[in-house]
């Protein structure tokens, strides 16, 4: 049955809002601020806490493809950029300024923090600022590659064919080892994008075979890839005999719940209040938790009860993140989405102008458009 777009899938919030909350009990637990402190018991919950990048992945694949849907290669720039930018932006001047004074952060020149400003510093070679912007960089390529779809135009038939050529090519590149197809087609994380996109697919038409076998195929490959190279460090914490499984477990369980949300089998949860603000205090909490939770860490260790500072630094990154999402991030949006719509209006007046020209002039005369 064809889902409502009416609705808000106030589900994805708080899918969002856990995989946050994951990443940073893996950071806050794991924090070189607390010194001697331990939490063991903890610890061997909060490592899981690393795959809430890889359920990141998945709803930006179900939200991208629903966002780009219906709109062009432009208004999906646009929309991004607007999105991502502004606290983005903010986070770099917080960390910048922390990293500059030696408080906290990689001790980066000033000219390597410009470049972390435009959120393509490993294009260029230089250290990210913050620990989580590795992720940005991935989301990015993938904003790239939904960018080509857009130019086509998004339909569901070509969706199958963009998913089958991506899984192909990623595929590919692990196969023939080279650097430019990784970079380009993200062999490890390429199956979380795609089993995202699969599961829109999914939401918006109905349950088919074929999506169905993408997610599948994805998750094969998810927890192959998790199990055999990228569990390294979880298997460190639980033993080598128990780890593979315990990886698969976890994964297994982000595939379910993501599939539970896109065939409307957690609506239940959008009556549970706060929801929306939630998911909108996420990405502010995940770009800045690091920095707010080792300066109260730090300050809050020697005099408080670990617990009661652990709490203190939670509950520190969760107003700021709070603030930046309710006060900050929303005029900042608004002014960059409007110049930057502003710009591409302009863009296509002079475009229709210089064809306007061109079909003016006689065959084979070159047109020419006034400066």
């Amino acid at each position: 049955m064809r889902s409502s777009f009416s609705t808000r899938l106030a589900e994805i919030d708080l899918l969002r809002f856990a995989a946050a909350a994951s990443v940073l009990a893996f950071h806050f637990v794991e924090m070189k601020a607390w010194g001697d402190v331990r939490f063991e018991g903890l610890r061997k919950i909060s490592t899981f806490g690393v795959y809430g990048v890889h359920l990141f992945f998945m709803i930006s694949g179900f939200v991208i493809l629903m966002s780009v849907w219906g709109r062009t290669a432009g208004e999906f720039a646009v929309s991004r950029i607007a999105r991502l930018y502004p606290a983005y932006w903010l986070s770099v001047g917080v960390l910048g300024a922390l990293s500059l004074t030696g408080l906290y952060g990689p001790a980066l020149a000033p000219w390597e923090i410009l470049a972390n400003l435009t959120m393509v510093q490993q294009g260029l070679g230089i250290r990210d600022l913050g620990a989580v912007y590795w992720t940005l960089w991935a989301e990015l390529r993938f904003y790239l590659l939904i960018g080509v779809l857009a130019l086509v135009g998004v339909t569901y038939r070509r969706c199958v064919i963009f998913m089958a050529g991506w899984l192909v090519l990623a595929l590919t590149a692990t196969a023939a080892k080279s650097p430019l197809l990784e970079f380009l087609f993200m062999p490890w994380c390429a199956p979380y994008f795609i089993a995202g996109m699969a599961l829109h697919l999914i939401h918006r038409a109905g349950s088919s075979a074929v999506p169905w076998a993408f997610v599948g195929v994805s998750w094969i490959l998810a927890v192959v890839e998790a199990v055999t190279e990228g569990g390294a460090r979880v298997r460190e914490y639980h033993g080598a005999a128990a780890g593979p499984y315990l990886i698969a477990g976890v994964l297994t369980l982000v595939f379910v719940v993501m599939a539970l949300a896109a065939t409307g089998r957690l609506s239940r949860l959008r009556r549970l209040p706060s929801l929306v603000t939630l998911g909108a205090l996420t990405y502010p909490l995940y770009l800045l938790h690091l920095p707010v939770g080792a300066l109260v860490i730090g300050a809050a260790a020697p005099h408080l009860p670990k617990w009661a500072a652990l709490a203190a630094a939670t509950l520190a990154a969760l107003l700021v993140a709070h603030l930046v999402s309710s006060r900050l991030e929303p005029p900042a949006m608004r002014a960059l989405r409007s110049a930057l719509t502003s710009s591409m209006v302009t863009i296509r007046q002079q475009d229709a102008a210089a064809r306007e020209v061109a079909g003016t002039q006689p065959l084979g005369t070159p047109s020419k458009v006034r400066a």
